[in-house]
């Protein structure tokens, strides 16, 4: 719409232009034609007072008005009283009058041969007022008007002649054609815009693409920052106990250490496995999950912090719950990021719990992961998902970015409110049956 209203401005700008500069040509040509036939009538009428001069009373009338047809009559004497210097007589005839003598001209004869080749739509010939010759229209609606007195001691009559525009010799083809090199002239520019678009479109991008990928790095190696840390801690925690108990001739006691250090280096390798199979490729092989088992590993590995902190940790999922189908290592880091969230949001808390609750909806699978904190603030509510939000001094703020990310991967959503009771409550639904995001 907006092209063609500019099409059909330009157009009308630039035809209009041509038809002015059309209109002047006509009228400069018909100002000349005007200015000849002023200069013929001014010498047609200069023979009347040479032919005056030389009538006399012998002057045969018959070789007179055959010289002259247009001279009806004649007189070489003066009249008494004198009369003006032109006496208009019936229509189109007129007497000069002169000391010497009085012509009776007939105007029309006179003016013949001008008065049936000019090309104006109204002509006149008038003396103070009284028009002596007439053709055409009235003629005051005509657009054009030209007005001059005849410059004549004698004769000074006033010649007047109208016209109007000749429209159908308009140059319409160069109209059309203009209208025609508009329309070209404005699709050629917008091809050029959309192609100046989907250029800027495509850098834009590549830009963006590349800012995608550098971005990812960083969420890549700020994740693995992030869930290698707790493992890490793990295992230098569980291997200094192991020394001191091996130094304290307490090797049988060491043991359990050991072995939970072996655990804690598998899921560094596997996590690091999932991390290196996220640079090639987002897909992930789905399989069942068993929700009941994953909650109590996770309570495993966390074992150490649980204990530390004399967190109460409640499994209300059943075993006999359907399984889920899902990445294992996905489920086990969103149970791991929710249970050590809740572990750290209760340091200051004396009789520290974290409950799990699952139950079916239909096709979904809800869980319910509850704790006795303090809960979450009304900022923490709106920005607890966002990356880099966090409440911890020493915490990155991506434990619960990358939570969402990872239920989202799933076709599932996660929520996080306040319970009636206390403490934060995220809610998770995830499809019984899906296929990955």
């Amino acid at each position: 719409m907006l092209r063609a209203l500019i099409w059909l401005i330009l157009t009308a700008l630039s035809g209009g232009g041509v038809v002015v500069y059309a209109l002047y040509q006509q009228y400069e040509e018909q100002s000349a034609e005007f200015r000849i036939l002023y200069r013929d009538i001014t010498v047609k009428l200069a023979q009347n007072d040479v032919i005056l001069a030389l009538l006399s009373n012998s002057s045969d009338p018959a070789v007179v008005q055959h010289k002259f047809p247009y001279i009806l009559r004649w007189q070489t004497q003066p009249h008494d009283p004198p009369r003006p210097d032109i006496n208009p007589a019936r229509a189109g005839t007129y007497w000069i009058n002169s000391p010497q003598g009085s012509l009776l001209i007939d105007l029309p004869t006179l003016l013949t041969d001008f008065v049936h080749t000019q090309k104006f739509h109204h002509f006149s010939l008038s003396w103070q007022g009284v028009a002596l010759l007439t053709q055409g229209a009235e003629g005051h609606d005509d657009w054009w008007r030209w007005e001059k007195q005849i410059i004549s001691p004698s004769q000074p009559l006033n010649l007047l002649v109208t016209n109007n525009p000749d429209w159908r010799n308009l140059p319409w083809l160069v109209l059309l054609l203009m209208g025609v090199f508009w329309a070209i002239a404005i699709y050629l520019y917008n091809q050029y815009q959309m192609t100046k678009r989907q250029r800027n479109i495509a850098d834009l991008r590549a830009h963006f693409s590349e800012l995608a990928r550098l971005n990812a790095m960083g969420e890549i190696a700020a994740g693995m920052v992030h869930e290698l840390n707790q493992p890490l801690t793990a295992i230098l925690s569980y291997s200094q106990t192991a020394q001191r108990l091996i130094a304290q001739q307490q090797a049988e006691k060491a043991q359990p250490l050991l072995e939970a250090s072996v655990i804690q280096t598998k899921r560094i390798s596997a996590l690091l496995l999932e991390f290196r199979e996220k640079l090639h490729s987002d897909e992930q092989t789905l399989q069942p999950v068993d929700l009941h088992n994953t909650w109590e590993r996770v309570a495993m590995l966390l074992g150490n912090e649980i204990e530390r902190g004399k967190v109460t940790v409640i499994n209300q999922i059943p075993e006999s719950f359907p399984p889920l189908m899902a990445s294992p290592l996905g489920i086990e880091q969103v149970f791991h990021n929710l249970l050590n969230n809740a572990m750290q949001a209760q340091q200051q808390t004396d009789k520290a719990w974290v409950a799990i609750n699952a139950r079916q909806t239909g096709n979904d699978i809800v869980l319910t992961v509850t704790d006795g904190g303090p809960g979450l603030t009304e900022q923490a509510l709106e920005q607890v998902f966002m990356p880099f939000f966090t409440t911890r001094e020493d915490g990155l703020g991506l434990g619960m970015a990358l939570t969402e990310t990872l239920v989202q991967r799933l076709n599932g959503s996660i929520q996080a409110e306040n319970s009636p009771n206390g403490g934060a409550c995220f809610t998770l639904t995830f499809p019984l049956t899906q296929q990955e995001a």
